[in-house]
Parts: structure tokens; sequence; C-alpha cells
């Protein structure tokens, strides 16, 4: 029995009600001095802040080591709607007008956020649309140990919640909800490593689940599963801020929708090296820009907190160009409904001259396009804009509807379906400077007045084994150029030589049927 009360009352030794430090239940009266000194008592000995039952305004809180933040059933906790009541705190890396935060935490270990299904951490985004700063949710600097567990946060100013140089972060059974604010992305995570996202649900605006690297450290050994996702400008996204570099990432079992500018963005600008990365088992519906891979050169240092450029006459900055190589893509459906004015449906992987994409996997992918009619882009040539932000819909109407292939190396493309549920005259896949790449199993819709159903420039060392379009059209393959060489079809894509069109010097010993 001793023994007994001794260990209820360690137990309630650990816990710390923000009503015992003042804190009033209250639209309009702030409780950040009541939170803040719980949050500091906690942490002296570790334990459980507990935020019971009610309605609570808050300004900037300071999270400490060893120190849950507990969410009773029924609470709001809303941030305060003036600048006033957040603190001043260093610049960030990126958009030194989202520096400011809601929860701040620096160098401190072992915090935990649990929430519940019926309460929420809402830092009232709208009230910011037109400030001069615009206040993140939570930000968490150079931290380890850090938790987040169903809980429910929303309506950030800006960034929802951002992790710098942290490590062994677990979020699970968490919802963010960002759409009152412009930038309004999800979770953030620039150089951060061992790092789990489970059984999560994001709502945003902007890029929802980003990685970033804008810091020396590198972004490491990501675990991200079961998550339904949806945002106007990226699901999954690996940059822009690309310095370091990102590494052993694996996503699988997810549900990407609405995401209109694009689902996922692997993107290499600032010299990152992206490299052993594996996306499976995802679904997409109402996307547009299934996969965009970009290797870039922006080289961007990020040595001082940073507005990004969007200008289309942008130069490099110094930085030498970094790498994407060892992806695979694996097991994807997709309904593709993109944006309009341009056309932004197809898969893009674009590098650059003597900089090469290489060692990517798309295996099993079947995607449903929405077909864009008759448009006159055949003969576009599509600009390199080596420095330009790294957004797909700026290249403009691809001439292709299903894949455009650029400055890449060692690509393996196995059982991939594309079809179109409109007339688009378009072809189906272009390539230009593809090397020492397989395409076996591919079928796809094609319509006459394409004229082919795959273009090929400048490329080599191709092995194309069962293409199967469905659909008329006068040539399977179109070769253009004379540098193409060691192009090898097999014998069940192409009856003969017939079903291939040569143009602008392109030669016949350039291609061998098998």
């Amino acid at each position: 029995m001793v023994l007994l009360i001794m260990g209820t009352n360690h137990i309630l030794a650990q816990t710390y009600n923000i009503l015992d430090y003042g804190a009033k239940k209250s639209h309009t009266e702030l409780s950040t001095k009541a939170i803040q000194a719980a949050i500091d008592d906690c942490s002296k000995k570790g334990g459980t802040v507990i935020i019971p039952k009610g309605v609570y305004v808050t300004g900037t809180l300071f999270l400490k080591s060893n120190v849950t933040i507990k969410m009773e059933a029924n609470t709001e906790l809303f941030g305060s709607s003036s600048l006033e009541d957040y603190a001043e705190i260093p610049l960030g890396t990126e958009e030194p007008h989202f520096s400011k935060s809601l929860f701040y935490a620096y160098k401190q270990e072992n915090i935990k956020i649990i929430g519940h299904p019926r309460s929420e951490i809402n830092g009232k985004g709208y009230m910011f649309k037109h400030s001069h700063e615009r206040p993140k949710l939570f930000r968490i600097e150079n931290c380890k140990n850090i938790e987040f567990d169903n809980a429910i946060i929303k309506n950030s100013g800006s960034w929802c919640a951002y992790f710098k140089e942290c490590e062994f972060i677990n979020i699970h059974h968490t919802s963010v909800y960002n759409k009152e604010n412009r930038n309004n992305d999800g979770m953030n995570f620039d150089g951060c490593s061992n790092v789990t996202i489970k059984d999560c649900n994001l709502q945003v605006e902007d890029d929802a689940i980003c990685l970033k690297s804008s810091v020396d450290k590198i972004c490491e050994n990501f675990d991200i599963s079961n998550c339904t996702v949806s945002s106007y400008w990226a699901s999954l996204k690996f940059g822009t801020a690309s310095k370091t570099g990102f590494r052993n990432i694996k996503v699988t079992n997810c549900q990407f929708f609405d995401s209109r500018h694009g689902a996922i963005k692997i993107l290499s600008v600032d010299g990152a090296i992206i490299e052993n990365v594996e996306i499976s088992n995802i679904k997409m519906y109402n996307c547009g820009g299934p996969i965009f891979l970009r290797l870039g050169n922006r080289g961007r240092t990020y040595d001082k907190s940073i507005k990004q450029v969007y200008k289309a006459d942008a130069k490099p900055e110094g930085r030498p160009v970094g790498k994407i190589r060892n992806i695979i893509f694996r097991n994807i459906e997709a309904r593709l409904t993109g944006r309009i004015d341009p056309p932004t449906e197809g898969i893009m992987f674009t590098g650059l001259p003597n900089h090469y994409i290489e060692n990517v996997t798309l295996e099993n992918i079947h995607f449903s396009y929405t077909g864009f009619g008759d448009l006159d882009v055949k003969n576009r040539v599509i600009k390199e804009d080596e420095a330009r932000y790294p957004e797909q819909l700026f290249f403009g109407v691809l001439p292709s509807y299903g894949m455009y292939l650029r400055h890449v190396k060692g690509l393996n493309i196995n059982n991939v379906t594309m079809k179109l549920r409109n007339h688009d005259n378009r072809n189906a896949i272009v390539m230009d400077d593809v090397i020492d790449s397989n395409f076996t199993d591919i079928n796809f819709d094609i319509t006459p007045e394409a004229e082919s159903g795959i273009l090929i420039k400048n490329s080599k060392k191709l092995s194309l084994n069962k293409v199967k379009p469905s659909g008329k059209t006068k040539y399977l393959i179109e070769i253009q150029g004379e540098k193409n060489d060691d192009i090898s079809i097999n014998k069940h894509s192409v009856n003969s030589i017939k079903n291939i069109k040569l143009t602008d010097k392109a030669k016949k010993k350039a291609i061998k049927i098998y």
C-alpha cells in the first residue's frame, strides 16, 4: 500500500496544470506567462504540462527538454493575432519574414506534443494575410527526440511545423490543416535525420511533406507511410532549398489528392546529392505533374537568410551542380487532373547538359491522363532554364502528354500504362539525351494526329521491348537527329524499319531490330 501511494504521488508530481499557474479560459486574455511558467517548472524534473478543456490564447512559447504538452479533450489553444505577442528569435535560413513562431525550441531534447481528436492548436493564420511578418506554428531547431502524437495543428501564418537539424523525430496520427494563408506548408524538415511520419493527414495550401537542405547537415533516414495528403503545390517535395542532400528516404502506402500543381517533386538545384530514395504503393487522384525530377544549377549557398527568387532570367549563384541518382518509383496509380494553363500533367525528368539524372526506376506505373486536345507544340523547344526556380509549370506545355525525359542516364522503365480520357495530339513519350536506358512493357494511348507514339532525340544505348500503342498512328517511333545511336527495338514492338520515322538526318544504322 505504501509503495502504491508513493508511486501515485510520483505520477502526480510530474503533472503541471496550466490553470494552477494562472492561465485564463478566454478568447482574448493571454495565457502566455502562465503556460510558459508551467513548461519551465516541468522541465526541471521532467513531466507533463496539462492544457485542460477550454479556450486559451498565447504568444510565443519556448519548449524545453523533458516536457510533454498534453491537450485534453475539447481544448483549443489559439495563437495571438498580434505580432507583438511573438518573441524575437533568430532569423530563419529561408524566408526571414516567417521567423517568428508560436512554439520555439532550440537545442532541447525529449519534447512531446500529445493531442486529442477533439482538441487543436490553431495559429489563426488568417489574421496575418496582410502582415509584413507571418509566424510559423512550430519552429524546432537542433533538437532530438521529438514526438507528435494524435495532434491537430492548423492555420499557421506561414509554414506549420518546421524542423531544422533535428534528429529522431516521430510524428504519428497527427493532422495538419493549413490553407488559410499563402506559403502554408505542412511539415518541413531541413537537415534532419531519423524521421518517422506515419498515419498522418495533411491538407495544406503549399508543400505538404517537404524535405529541405539549406544547412550543411544532410536530410537522411526518413520513413513515411500510411499518410493521406492534399496540397495545392506538392504532396511530397525535396527542395527547393537543396544545398547538401537527401538520402535513404522511403515513402510507402500513401494517398495524394488535389495536388493540382504537382504531386511528387524531387529537386536538386543548389548542389545537393539526392540518392537512395524509394517511393512505392502510392495512389493519386486529381493531381497534376505526378513526378517531377529536376537537376538544376541555381547554386544558392544559404549563407544568409533569403527570400525565394522566381524570375525567369535567374543566374547561377556559385555552388557546383549536384546529383540525383538511385531513385525508385514502384506501384503507383493515378487519375491525373492537372493545370489547364499551361497543361501540366505528364511525368518530367530534366537534368542539364553533361549533368545527368542517373539510375531511376519506374515500375508498375498506371496513369490516366485528361487529354488536352490539339496543341501546337510538337516542335516546341523546352528551355534548359538551369537557374530558374524549379517548378514544372515554368517549362510551359511539353511536347508529350505522358513522359518528357531529358538528360537522363540509366533509366529503367517496366510495366507502365498511360491512358487518355480525351483526345491529345502529342506524343506519349519524348526523350532527349537519354542514355543507357531500358523500356519494357510500355502501353500507351495514341491518336493519329500525333504521327508517332515515341519521339527520340540525341539518345543512345536504348533498349525498347514490348512497346504497345493503343490507337492508330502512322509510326510507332520517330528518331530525330544524327546524334542518336545504338537504339535496339524488339520485334514485338515494331515489325520493320517502316514503323519507324527517321527525321533530321537520323540514320538507319543507329537502329537495331531484334
